[in-house]
C-alpha cells in the first residue's frame, strides 16, 4: 500500500482560498487545537499566492499583523531556481483562536531581517573554518576526526544543525552516525564550536556540550534497511553527499544523499532530508530510497547505551511515540530521547544486540517503505538542563502526546473578501 498521500496531509496546511485578484490579501488563521500553539507553522505555497492575487515581478511575500508589525517569516528558492517557491512564517496562537494577518509584498532589499533562530554548520579544517554547502562523504571510519585531530577534515566530524532549544549532528563517514548538543542558551553558537584550540564540546561550556555517546549505535534517529531479517546501516559503503537546500532565521534544510549503496545483493540509492524548525525540540527527517523495485524497510533508532526501558506511547489515532528517558546524558543528567513515527508506517519495534558487527545498543523502530515514497519521523531530545521538565517521565508523556496533536492538526487558512 503506497502511502505518498498520507505524507503530503500531515506536511502541508489546509488552505480555503477564494480566487480574487484584490491587492492587499487578508487572511483568516485559525488554531483548532484547544491548547496554546507558540510558533505556529504558516505555510503558504506561491502556486496558492498566485491564486489569489498577481505577483509582483521580483518581489517577496511577507505578513503583517494586525497592527501592520511584519509577522517572523522567511522565503524559500526549494528547487534552486532563483525563484521564491513558498512563505514560511511563524506566529504564536491562543486556544481555538483566529488571526487575521495581511499579505504584503516587497523588494529583497527592503525585507524585514528577524532573529536568527536554526542554524547549519559544516565547517572546513582550513583557515578560517570556511563554511560548505555541499561536500562529499569522507571514506573509511574515524572516531576522532574533529578540529584539532591529525586529518580532521570537518569542524564536528560533519554537518551540525541547531535552532534555540537543541543541536545535532552527523558524522560525515562510513559510521553515519547521528549525536546531540545540549543547549543552554537560545543564541546560535554551533559556529564556534569545535574550532582548534577552543574547549572541547565533550566537556560542559556556558552554551552546553556534545550530550550524547553514539559508538556503534543509530544515535539520535541515523538510518538503516531492514532486508532479509538483517538490519543494514545506509551510508557504510557506496558514495553519499551533503547539500543545504535552505537555511533561514526560522527553518533550515539540507540533504545527505547515498548512491550506490550495497545493503547484501541489491543497490539503492538513499535520500534523507533533514529539517529543523525554530522553537522545535526535534529535527525532522523524511527518507526515500529507490533504484530497486527490491522490497526493504526503513529502520531508525535510539541508542540505548545507558538507559534499559523503552516506553511506546499511542499518543493519538495518527502517531506512535517511543522513547527512552534516564541518567544517559553524557554529564550524568536526565536526558529523553524520543521518536514519532506515523502509526500508518509503523511493522514493528525492538532491540539490537550489544556487541559485535553492525548496529549495536540501539532501540530500533521498523517503518513500511516502497520505492520513492518518502517516510517522515521526528527525533526529539530532552535535556533536563535546558528545561526542568524533561527529569519527569511524565512531562515528557504528556508533551509528546501535545506534540502529535499539533502535528496532526496544521493551522487553517482562509482568505477573506
Amino acid at each position: 500500500m503506497k502511502k505518498t498521500a498520507f505524507v503530503f496531509l500531515i506536511l502541508s496546511g489546509i488552505i480555503y482560498s477564494c480566487n480574487t485578484q484584490q491587492a492587499g490579501i487578508r487572511i483568516k488563521v485559525t488554531n483548532t487545537m484547544d491548547r496554546s500553539r507558540p510558533d505556529a507553522i504558516i505555510l503558504l505555497s506561491r502556486q496558492a499566492i498566485s491564486g489569489w492575487t498577481e505577483i509582483p515581478s521580483g518581489q517577496w511575500p511577507a505578513l503583517k499583523n494586525g497592527t501592520g508589525e511584519f509577522i517572523p517569516s522567511q522565503v524559500d528558492d526549494l528547487d534552486g531556481d532563483g525563484e521564491w517557491d513558498e512563505l514560511f512564517a511563524l506566529i504564536d496562537m491562543e486556544p481555538s483562536s483566529q488571526k487575521i494577518v495581511n499579505l504584503a509584498f516587497l523588494l529583497p532589499e527592503e525585507y524585514p531581517t528577524f532573529k536568527i533562530r536554526t542554524n547549519l554548520r559544516l565547517g572546513a579544517v582550513e583557515t578560517g573554518y570556511p563554511e560548505r554547502l555541499e561536500a562529499s562523504r569522507l571514506e573509511g571510519v574515524s572516531f576522532h576526526n574533529y578540529a584539532g585531530r591529525t586529518g580532521a577534515a570537518y569542524q564536528m566530524e560533519g554537518p551540525a544543525w541547531e535552532n534555540d532549544k537543541v543541536g545535532f549532528r552527523n558524522y560525515l563517514d562510513q559510521r553515519n552516525g547521528m549525536d546531540i548538543f545540549g543547549k543552554l542558551t537560545s543564541e546560535m553558537v554551533l559556529d564556534s564550536v569545535g574550532i582548534a584550540g577552543m574547549p572541547s564540546y565533550h566537556e560542559p561550556d556556558s552554551w552546553g556540550m556534545d550530550i550524547l555517546k553514539v559508538g556503534t549505535s543509530l544515535g539520535s534517529g541515523a538510518i538503516g534497511y531492514l532486508y532479509k531479517n538483517s538490519i543494514y546501516r545506509v551510508g557504510d559503503n557506496g558514495s553519499g553527499s551533503y547539500n543545504v537546500v535552505i537555511e533561514g532565521p526560522l527553518h533550515s534544510r539540507f540533504n545527505l544523499s547515498y548512491s550506490d549503496w550495497r545493503l547484501d545483493d541489491i543497490k539503492l540509492d538513499v535520500n534523507h532530508q533533514v529539517e529543523i524548525i525554530a522553537g522545535r525540540h526535534y529535527y525532522q527527517g523524511l527518507v526515500s530510497y529507490g533504484g530497486s523495485d527490491q522490497k526493504v524497510s526503513l529502520v531508525t533508532g535510539i541508542v540505548n547505551m545507558k538507559s534499559d526501558s523503552l516506553y511506546v506511547l499511542n499518543l493519538d489515532s495518527n502517531y506512535t511515540g517511543l522513547f527512552t528517558h534516564d541518567f544517559q546524558a553524557e554529564d550524568t543528567s536526565r536526558l529523553a530521547m524520543a521518536l514519532i513515527v506515523p502509526s500508518i508506517f509503523l511493522k514493528t519495534y525492538g532491540a539490537t544486540k550489544d556487541e559485535g558487527e553492525g548496529i549495536t545498543q540501539t532501540y530500533y523502530v521498523v517503518l513500511e517503505a516502497h520505492p520513492d515514497d518518502p517516510v517522515p519521523y521526528r527525533f526529539y531530545a530532552l535535556w533536563e538542563k535546558e528545561d526542568p521538565r524533561w527529569a519527569s517521565r511524565k512531562e515528557v508523556s504528556e508533551f509528546l502526546k501535545a506534540e502529535a496533536e499539533r502535528w496532526t492538526q496544521s493551522l487553517m487558512y482562509e482568505v477573506l473578501l
